[in-house]
């Protein structure tokens, strides 16, 4: 499949289903996860490029709680808490913050690309940080928060809204 087909063929499905995970657009096509966020809409989407990684993870640790979602082939593990501090060593992010529930080491060269996405999701709009492998694969994603107002409304916790929006200036 050539990058013009790929490219409009996720749009198509977008146009049809603006909620369809890209996940779900990736088995479908048969392409990597990466190549279906790559394609989303150019404002449901901006690409970063993950050498900015460990630079992000200091940014991270200012946003208070998020939603870190880790997806395994479809099954998914969620952990709401603030992203861990952590120290450089041995060519990982050691994430070792006592403080937090999240512990484990990442590889600082391990991501390719990071995805800033804006999209729905069952009838609710979301911001995701996401962050790809070399090999096109999702390693794990940030949520922004969501907060309840007074009318039941589900809102984006503002601090958090205007720190992914600051984030997209990064991509020029």
């Amino acid at each position: 499949m050539t990058q013009e087909n790929i490219r409009n063929s996720v749009r198509a499905i977008i146009a049809e289903t603006p909620e369809k995970l890209p996940a779900e657009i990736a088995r479908e096509l048969k392409i990597t996860e990466l190549q279906a966020v790559e394609n989303l809409p150019e404002e449901m989407v901006t690409l970063l490029d993950g050498s900015l990684f460990e630079t992000l993870t200091e940014e991270f640790r200012t946003w208070g709680d998020v939603l870190t979602v880790i997806d395994v082939e479809g099954h998914i593990f969620e952990l709401l808490g603030p992203f861990p501090k952590g120290g450089k060593k041995f060519g990982y992010y050691n994430m070792s913050d006592r403080n937090t529930l999240l512990k484990g080491h990442l590889k600082l060269e391990g991501f390719s690309k990071i995805a800033l996405v804006s999209k729905p999701f069952h009838g609710v709009e979301t911001r995701s940080v996401q962050f790809f492998s070399h090999h096109g694969k999702t390693v794990f994603k940030l949520y922004i928060r969501r907060s309840l107002n007074e009318t039941g409304d589900k809102t984006f916790v503002t601090e958090q809204l205007e720190k992914f929006e600051a984030l997209k200036k990064l991509a020029a």
